[in-house]
Order: C-alpha cells, then sequence, then structure tokens
C-alpha cells in the first residue's frame, strides 16, 4: 500500500513540474513577444521593413501594433492550450532569435 502512495505522490510531484516548467516558458515567452512588439515597431520607426511577408502584407492593410497585439494573443493562448512545455521552449528559442536580430538592426 505504501509502494502505491508513493507512486502517486511520485507522479503527482512530476505533474507538478511539468506545470510550473511550462508555466514558467509561457512567461518567459510572454516577455519575449512583448520584446518583439516593441523592437519590431523601433525598427519600422527607424525605416526598417517587416521580413514575414505574411505580416508586412497585414501591417500594409492594419495598424502594425494591433496585428502584432492580436497574433501574440493567438500565439500565447495557442501555446497555453496544447500545454506542452517542449514546444513552448522551441517557441521561446525562436522568439529569442527574432528579438536578438531586432535588437541588431536597432543599433545598427
Amino acid at each position: 500500500m505504501t509502494e502505491l502512495l508513493g507512486s502517486k505522490y511520485a507522479d503527482q510531484h512530476s505533474m507538478d513540474n511539468f506545470f510550473c516548467m511550462n508555466t514558467g516558458l509561457l512567461i518567459l515567452f510572454c516577455l519575449l513577444q512583448a520584446a518583439d512588439v516593441y523592437t519590431t515597431l523601433t525598427v519600422l520607426k527607424q525605416g526598417g521593413r517587416e521580413l514575414n511577408p505574411v505580416l508586412a502584407k497585414l501591417f500594409a492593410k492594419f495598424d502594425p501594433l494591433a496585428v502584432m497585439v492580436g497574433i501574440k494573443l493567438v500565439g500565447v493562448w495557442a501555446l497555453w492550450w496544447v500545454d506542452m512545455w517542449m514546444l513552448t521552449l522551441a517557441a521561446c528559442v525562436v522568439y529569442a532569435y527574432v528579438v536578438n536580430r531586432n535588437y541588431w538592426e536597432i543599433k545598427k
């Protein structure tokens, strides 16, 4: 009986760690999204252009801030709903690269 309870506790403990890891990554992803919005708008104000062709077309028709906020909210919701920490980690890596690239574009 003790072994069974120990196993159940271990499973719950690993689920708690999983939840904390994905929550932490979602927070990081949200921060990266905010940084992406800020750096992208700064690059655009400096005369740069959006490299993503879909976003570039949307930016031509609609306010870039509104487009980015809407897309970012959908992205955050999707990662929260799917609840896969490896996918959230991959998205964080991609956006860390995007923000870094935007930062160096600003510094030119």
